[in-house]
């Protein structure tokens, strides 16, 4: 049984919601356009155009307003069956009459279909640059000279709707672009013609603002080349710049960008070529990525905190006043205020250690989980490998990782030391596979814990020895920096400790759990499902699928597959769960889990129909086909939760100074499902706005619990506390961030146009409970 005491009363909430508000007997009527004799429907289609422009000035005289969509016509004025006019058609003279077919009320599908067609109209007579779902004013510029940057700001505006309830809502939040100052001939220049490096990198044009992504510097085409116009005549692209935008191009010989059009259903519509010249890139470089000072300044704009973020949504607000004539028309109101709704407060419980609890809520996390392991496995097979130069750095490394070994009570005997005098890779792996050999196989090897030279996320040799531990020779492996360990000693030990509990981790044992989770009554299994994406570099999608295999939720069995480019959906997914209940019910006394919980990384509301209709089937059927295996006569319940931390939400505490909501805030009334949603603060957040994660739960099984709801919410927010590569929360349930890890980790590896490159997880790492890629 859930404690009482898990949720209690919290506090209101500012939010960056506005409702639009609708008479409750408001109603739309939806009419046809009707023809005497009878139109064929080719006819129609043909003729639509002149047909429209016959009918419009009656239906402005009869209706007053009117949406059209396809050919449908909207009005909130009710009307019969009335003569528009005639038209003359291949000589034959028809009358137009417009017909009532259906009245739409709040709360329909259609009626949010025409709610956001009404809302687009009133964004448009913002007259504000549309990027997606983000609005800029480009008058709304902050320019970093000395970085070579400049910031783009503006809101991004989405309609939601509670159709169950009626009820819709406009969200409103910050959103910013940043752009380089220097136009796109200059990165060309500087890059001495090595233009591959570009590719899929986003573009924006100056003299319009519209944004493309990248495909090819095409060198044999320069301003002076000519193409043809609709009318079929040739233009040189100078003098169709100076005669569309009135832009005279200087460098005549300077090579096109071609870059791909796409229509509005993301098929490619069409090539274009853009002039450097007149174009910015946007984002930033790596290099400016890791410079502190850069960062820092930009963060001043892009990080603004609950007070500001109002602002520019009451600002963006006060726009809509432009149309207060259309609204009054349609008997529609928007609130000037934000829309406040209740919360709730879950208390997390505490860490189990290895001999003591840890309230989370009033300890430092950091500090206080540096003590013996929840549960951890003897390492005794094991070995150091290092660059023979870093003598004395891994001899300090390992003084100080003796005594965390020895505060932390960590079980633990001597390593094996060997070193390499090489930078090659060969050598390197020649070396793994000695290990491997001295102790009679990888399968003897506990551990391997390497040190190599460079950089973060520039060491030469870290990617293939990573593939080679994984694929060929699976034995579970910490690489450490040697850099990163040359550091002063109080930050090399609270370095050791962190490395203790990824080791943990990695040998199959349990650093921490957290107390009084939901779900132990009974055998139950918690997946976690992400999707890697990289397509705009050529990239396979890569899902990971991992599942718990003990009551503390924390060991786990991981799966992937690739798949074809860009593909979200249709993933052979009975199989793997199919291997994932297998597992669980390996080297139990129970064979089956009668609970699985599935987290998948979030859909849009409009993907989740497709979800439930192509991946729950396959969950099921793998559920049958493992309860005929294991001759298993109990149900097997499933939840299938969609989790998005990529939200426009936003929720501020206090009344005049609005701050970040505590951790454990829970959102789930006014704007959210009964029973269906909600919003989850679990991270705590110390620069900006915290960013909340949604929770939509697509399928749920269990019926006959009325705390179902309640406990799924409570055991999202203990499971932020159990990836064990922080020590706190984290913004999302432990499952799904380890899939989404383990996605990242093989599909940033993978290069389509070398196979060997793939990581393939050999099975033998699954029979350790590793979680081998954290």
């Amino acid at each position: 049984m859930l404690k009482i005491s898990s949720i209690q009363k919290g506090q209101e909430l500012h939010t960056n919601f506005y409702q639009l508000g609708l008479r409750l007997t408001q109603q739309v009527y939806r009419y046809l356009l009707q023809y005497d004799p009878p139109l064929l429907k080719e006819q129609e289609k043909t003729n639509y155009r002149e047909i429209f422009k016959v009918a419009k000035a009656a239906l402005q005289d009869l209706l007053k307003v009117f949406l059209t969509q396809n050919s449908a016509i909207y009005s909130p004025t009710r009307v019969y069956r009335t003569l528009l006019g005639v038209i003359v058609i291949d000589g034959d003279t028809y009358s137009i009459y417009i017909d009532e077919k259906a009245v739409v009320k709040p709360g329909e599908a259609e009626y949010t279909g025409l709610i956001g067609r009404f809302f687009k109209m009133m964004l448009r007579q913002q007259k504000l640059i549309q990027i997606g779902r983000k609005y800029f004013d480009p008058k709304n510029l902050t320019k970093f000279d000395q970085q070579g940057i400049q910031v783009l700001s503006g809101v991004m505006c989405n309609l939601t709707s509670l159709e169950d309830v009626g009820k819709y809502y406009i969200n409103i939040d910050s959103a910013f672009k940043v752009l380089r100052q220097a136009t796109f001939i200059e990165d060309l220049r500087k890059a001495n013609g090595n233009y591959q490096q570009f590719e899929g990198l986003i573009i924006m044009t100056v003299y319009n603002y519209k944004f493309y992504r990248l495909h090819s510097v095409d060198t044999n085409m320069t301003p002076k080349s000519e193409f043809l116009m609709q009318d079929g005549k040739s233009l040189s692209f100078i003098d169709y710049y100076q005669s569309k935008y009135n832009l005279k191009i200087r460098d005549i010989n300077q090579p096109l960008l071609c870059v791909h059009e796409k229509s509005r259903k993301g098929a490619i519509e069409k090539l274009l070529y853009l002039i450097p010249e007149v174009c910015v890139a946007t984002g930033m470089t790596d290099q400016m990525r890791a410079n502190f000072q850069t960062m820092k300044q930009l963060s001043t704009v892009t990080k603004p905190k609950g007070q500001e973020r109002v602002q520019m949504a009451n600002k963006f607000m006060q726009g809509f006043q432009k149309s207060e004539d259309l609204m009054k028309m349609w008997n529609i109101t928007l609130d000037q205020q934000c829309l406040k709704v209740d919360s709730s407060k879950i208390n997390p419980g505490a860490l189990l250690m290895g001999g003591q609890n840890i309230p989370i809520e009033t300890s430092n996390l950091d500090r206080d989980t540096q003590t013996q392991m929840f549960k951890s496995n003897l390492l005794e097979n094991w070995c150091i490998l290092s660059h023979v130069n870093d003598a004395q750095l891994v001899n300090d490394f390992q003084t100080c990782l003796r005594e965390s070994i020895e505060y932390c009570k960590f079980p633990c005997k001597p390593p094996k030391q060997m070193t390499v005098n090489s930078s090659r890779i060969e050598d390197w792996i020649k070396c793994c596979q000695q290990i491997a050999d001295n102790f009679m196989g990888p399968d003897k090897v506990q551990l391997i814990l390497l040190i190599l030279q460079g950089a973060k996320k520039n060491s030469p040799l870290y990617s293939d020895v990573k593939r080679f531990l994984v694929n060929s020779c699976p034995i579970p492996s910490q690489v450490i920096l040697n850099s990163t360990i040359g550091v002063p000693k109080g930050r090399l030990k609270i370095l050791c400790n962190k490395v203790l509990v990824q080791i943990t981790a990695k040998l199959g044992g349990t650093p921490w759990a957290v107390s009084e989770l939901p779900f132990q009554d009974v055998p139950t299994m918690i997946c976690g499902m992400d999707v890697f994406h990289q397509t705009q570099r050529g990239k396979n999608s890569m899902l990971s699928f991992v599942s718990t295999e003990d009551e503390y939720f924390s060991k786990y069995h991981t799966q992937t597959q690739l798949m074809d480019i860009g593909n979200e959906f249709g993933f052979n997914l009975c199989p793997i769960l199919l291997r994932s209940i297998q597992s669980f019910a390996g080297e139990k006394k129970f064979p089956l889990p009668e609970r699985i919980i599935i987290y998948r990384d979030g859909v849009s509301n409009s993907q989740a129909k497709v979800v439930i209709e192509s991946e729950v089937n396959q969950f099921r059927q793998a559920i049958e086909l493992a309860k005929k295996e294991f001759n298993f006569d109990k149900e097997i319940k499933l939840i299938l939760i969609s989790v998005n931390k990529k939200v426009g939400a936003k929720f501020y505490a206090g009344e005049r100074n609005l701050d970040n909501p505590p951790q454990g805030t829970l959102i789930d009334t006014q704007i959210c499902q009964d029973n269906k949603d909600f919003y989850l603060i679990a991270q705590k957040t110390t620069a900006g706005t915290v960013q909340p994660t949604h929770y939509y739960v697509l399928v749920n099984d269990i019926t006959d619990d009325p705390q179902v709801f309640r406990k799924l919410q409570v055991l999202s927010y203990k499971l932020c506390y159990t990836y064990y590569n922080f020590s706190g929360a984290i913004k999302i349930p432990a499952p799904i961030q380890y899939a989404h890890v383990c996605s990242n980790f093989i599909g940033d590896r993978f290069d389509p146009k070398n196979q060997n490159s793939l990581i393939k997880p050999n099975q033998q790492l699954n029979r350790r409970r590793s979680l081998f890629f954290i």
